[in-house]
């Protein structure tokens, strides 16, 4: 019996301990970390995220990430409407439109545009144009992208500098490719708005400069980094050492830009004609939009009826510390 008793006591104790290890996991799967994944398009504003990725600064910050390119705005949009990213560098109408789907992202951090000489834009004419001032452009045809950051930045400039937005005919052209090729030929339009190199390389190539929207009175055009509000509030602490890798990597950029020369031209597709005079972008670490950036561009969303309503400053911005 007493045999009996042991040999049912050891069982008992061994499957108490088997429940104990299984509630608390395995020594292995305690220390398995979670893969972000972090949506990039192939332009200068992703240059930080690629950094942290190529100087490994999120593993010495201990968080897991992955960078994952897109070839199109719209695909990075679907893929973070599926959930299947956790974050992604794009702007902040990118970011309220997310919201309005139904994705619940925050802005936590600035990728270009902290200050108006990051991530210029400018408004073009073809090479074979009259058109080389603002008011030129009244009666033109201009290329944008409708309901895009591209489409605002165009009526804020038109705001700035006094031209009637009515007397500017614009033309859908979202592909930005295109887009330079066709204000260089000038024969289906006269003038386009292009970001940076597509800009640099056009104005070589004999396009004149319009808007140089790094000399208007006021910055309207910044590129963010958005994390889902899921990894903001359940994963808050991967989500501060996100920051803090990114934030290096500006830091190692800002300091070395021709250390990374090489690396932007290849991950930012660079064009061949402007290689030469092509230099590493500035970025601010530590940088946020301010409340009136973000309420300009809300504002402006309410009157084009992308919004039903505006969103707050803290439904679109984080502090994550």
């Amino acid at each position: 019996m007493n045999r009996v008793l042991r040999f049912v006591l050891a069982a008992v104790l061994a499957c108490s301990a088997l429940m104990l290890t299984a509630c608390q996991g395995s020594p292995s799967g305690s220390n398995d970390k979670k893969t972000y994944k972090i949506g990039v398009l192939r332009i200068d504003d992703s240059l930080p995220l690629y950094t942290a990725e190529t100087e490994k600064l999120f593993a010495k910050h201990g968080v897991d990430v992955q960078v994952i390119e897109f070839s199109s705005a719209a695909d990075q949009q679907k893929a973070m409407e599926a959930g299947e990213l956790d974050g992604m560098m794009t702007d902040m109408i990118v970011t309220a439109l997310l919201k309005k789907a139904g994705t619940d992202v925050r802005v936590v951090a600035m990728a270009l545009g902290a200050v108006p000489q990051e991530g210029r834009f400018l408004v073009v004419s073809s090479p074979n144009s009259s058109i080389t001032t603002p008011q030129q452009l009244t009666g033109a045809s201009v290329a944008i992208s409708e309901n895009t950051m591209m489409d605002y930045l165009m009526n804020q400039y038109e705001q700035e500098l006094g031209i009637p937005a009515a007397e500017v005919h614009t033309v859908q052209m979202p592909n930005l490719a295109l887009r330079t090729e066709a204000v260089l030929a000038g024969k289906d339009i006269q003038a386009a708005i292009l970001p940076d190199p597509l800009a640099a390389y056009a104005v070589q190539q004999g396009a004149h400069v319009v808007i140089d929207d790094t000399k208007l009175q006021k910055n309207y055009s910044q590129s963010v980094v958005v994390l889902t509000q899921d990894m903001i509030e359940k994963h808050h602490d991967d989500a501060a050492h996100f920051l803090d890798a990114y934030n290096e990597a500006i830091e190692k950029l800002d300091s070395q830009p021709d250390a990374y020369r090489d690396m932007a031209m290849k991950k930012a597709n660079i064009p061949a004609a402007v290689a030469g005079s092509y230099r590493t972008p500035s970025y601010t670490a530590h940088a946020l939009p301010t409340e009136e950036e973000v309420s300009r561009i809300m504002n402006w969303m309410v009157e084009k009826g992308l919004l039903p309503k505006a969103y707050s400053y803290d439904e679109m911005v984080a502090h994550v510390q």
